[in-house]
């Protein structure tokens, strides 16, 4: 699972890396093209917002997967170590769970108002909603192999495997 996990995020980085690289090509193009020649590439500017959202959408899925999205650890700080790491467990499974009704609700929205097309390139605009349960469900399969990844741990008492807990004080050990 491990194994997964790592393949996963290295796939999903490479995949944000060409999208930004091709959205930020585009928006330098399309500086030069109308302040030069004063011309523009038509659809150009939608086609950079698609790419900007699927590269926030699974962003912030690579984040949930590295334990880099948004944690407050004044609390965990001042727990024991064992009490921190069941906090930070529960704290995997909420954030799994709120990916997953966003994910669930997103589709029926998407259903009915994905339907409508972009102005210029005249796609659905379900083209662009989906990311929402894409990088959402993202999220959710990385709060399970992290999980996972952490019972497999517990039950070999394996050092090597990545921790679920966020303690500050297991971060110092493992440098």
């Amino acid at each position: 699972m491990k194994t997964f996990h790592s393949r996963l995020t290295c796939f999903l980085e490479v995949l944000v890396c060409l999208s930004f690289l091709s959205f930020f090509t585009m928006v330098i193009l399309l500086v030069g093209l109308r302040y030069l020649f004063n011309s523009s590439i038509t659809g150009a500017n939608e086609i950079i917002t698609i790419l900007f959202v699927y590269t926030t959408a699974i962003g912030a899925a690579i984040a949930v997967g590295q334990r880099g999205h948004i944690a407050i650890n004044i609390l965990i700080e001042k727990l024991p170590q064992r009490l921190a790491k069941h906090l930070a467990k529960l704290q995997l499974a909420l954030v799994g769970l709120i990916n997953f009704a966003i994910a669930w609700f997103s589709v029926p929205w998407i259903s009915q108002t994905g339907d409508n097309l972009m102005p210029t390139l005249g796609a659905m605009r379900a083209v662009v909603q989906m990311s929402i349960p894409l990088g959402c469900g993202l999220a959710v399969l990385y709060c399970i192999t992290t999980a996972i990844v952490g019972l497999e741990e517990t039950k070999t008492g394996d050092s090597s495997q990545p921790q679920v807990s966020s303690h500050p004080r297991d971060q110092d050990r493992s440098a």
